[in-house]
């Protein structure tokens, strides 16, 4: 009997080089047997996987999840033909079994076309000739016959047709990568965030105990937008970088004329052909910048330590233009390895509003207590309606009673209100 194989069909539009590293890092995570058959066809071997997850429905069930983000056709079944026939053959994603006999596979590849088959044009072109367009038409042949007049090819198609298929996995080469993913508060088209964030991502990438002393050959940039499609571009380096400065200064530049036109959600910066332990130039003259920046890092982790959490960050302005406060400014760790994201400085948060006639807050609760609203200093709105997910905020600069200032907003999507701090 073949061994249980399951075949992942996935369109790619464009055709990307990340992504597909992407899907086969994420079927890795789930069997150690991937085989990448081309871009858009992965091989994955399932034998003694059932036992891991409880079951064999399990076990269907966390692959499906495993690449649900590219929307797969999925087929398993007792051998490689098998499984690419049942998952091509899928006319939405989804997944589908054959059984694990030969008699299985063998009934249900018969009402298929015969130009599944993994055989030359000239051959297909043969068969069809002789008004074999089946599957079950190739099955029904004699395989002597067939062998007689096409060769091994006609041998291995009779065999194919009829669920014969001992071609075993080949496992692709584990290719070293450092990766490191980002994922925004809220997206943004802020070129100075994506600044930022590629300079946080490279340090800690560089950082990595797997990069100490070696140097990447090339980079990738890869960001989420908030369209549902995604951005990539490559950078090959001419000498090794062994530091997330000089990556910086190659992959910047690019960005100010080739950048996503779309919000962006999250970005992942991958590293690769690292190469071995590199020697460092010595020089005369102290790196003052550097050995401030490495006493800053030492005070930071002390009180990390003592604190039980990052203690040093810095403010970063990233879109001053931008009418919502929170998106402004964005606040960063010092320490690459301490593993934060990037937070957005004046973030709002939600209180209880008494609205009046024309949803004018009237009263706010802080606290256990309600403030009554003795002026409305000041009011404007904006409204992002043209994003994937609009915003819209009527936005009152109120005063209360006893004299102090509030900001408040009402979302224009759900109707609750917000402080916004300034």
């Amino acid at each position: 009997m073949s061994t249980p194989i399951a075949c992942v069909v996935v369109e790619l539009e464009p055709p990307c080089e990340w992504e597909a590293e992407r899907l086969l890092s994420a079927l890795d995570e789930f069997s150690d047997r991937v085989e990448a058959a081309s871009p858009d066809v992965v091989f994955v071997g399932l034998d003694g996987l059932a036992a891991m997850h409880g079951g064999e429905r399990p076990m269907l069930d966390a692959l499906a999840e495993s690449v649900a983000a590219w929307r797969p056709r999925i087929g398993v079944g007792a051998g490689k033909f098998a499984a690419e026939v049942a998952a091509r053959t899928l006319r939405s994603p989804g997944l589908r079994c054959v059984g694990p006999g030969r008699d299985e596979a063998t009934a249900f590849l018969q009402p298929h076309s015969i130009d599944y088959l993994p055989c030359s044009d000239e051959l297909l072109g043969d068969l069809h000739r002789l008004c074999l367009h089946r599957l079950g038409d190739v099955a029904a042949q004699d395989a002597n016959a067939l062998l007689d007049r096409f060769g091994h090819e006609g041998r291995r198609a009779w065999e194919l047709a009829n669920g014969i298929d001992e071609r075993p996995l080949v496992p692709r080469l584990p290719v070293e990568r450092v990766i490191e993913t980002l994922a925004l508060a809220e997206p943004s088209i802020s070129l100075e965030l994506l600044r930022v964030a590629i300079e946080m991502l490279l340090t800690r990438a560089f950082a990595q105990p797997q990069m100490q002393g070696r140097e990447a050959g090339s980079a990738t940039l890869a960001c989420q937008l908030e369209d549902a499609s995604s951005w990539s571009r490559e950078f090959h380096f001419r000498k090794g970088i062994g530091n997330w400065r000089r990556a910086a200064e190659i992959i910047q530049p690019t960005l100010e004329s080739e950048h996503p036109q779309s919000p962006i959600e999250s970005l992942t910066v991958t590293l690769g052909q690292l190469s071995g332990a590199t020697g460092r130039q010595l020089s005369l003259f102290p790196d003052l910048r550097a050995d401030r920046e490495r006493r800053l890092l030492e005070t930071e982790r002390q009180l990390a330590a003592r604190l039980g959490g990052a203690a040093l960050h810095r403010l970063v302005p990233v879109a001053p233009w931008h009418p919502a406060p929170e998106q402004r400014t964005v606040q960063v760790s010092i320490d690459p390895a301490a593993g934060d994201e990037l937070r957005e400085v004046a973030r709002p948060r939600p209180i209880a509003v008494c609205e009046g006639s024309e949803h004018e807050p009237v009263a706010v609760r802080v606290g256990e207590q309600w403030h009554a609203i003795s002026e409305i200093e000041a009011e404007w709105r904006f409204n992002l309606w043209w994003r994937p997910t609009p915003v819209e905020r009527q936005y009152y600069q109120v005063s209360e009673r006893d004299g102090r200032r509030l900001t408040l907003y009402r979302d224009g999507r759900d109707a609750h209100w917000y402080r916004q701090s300034a």
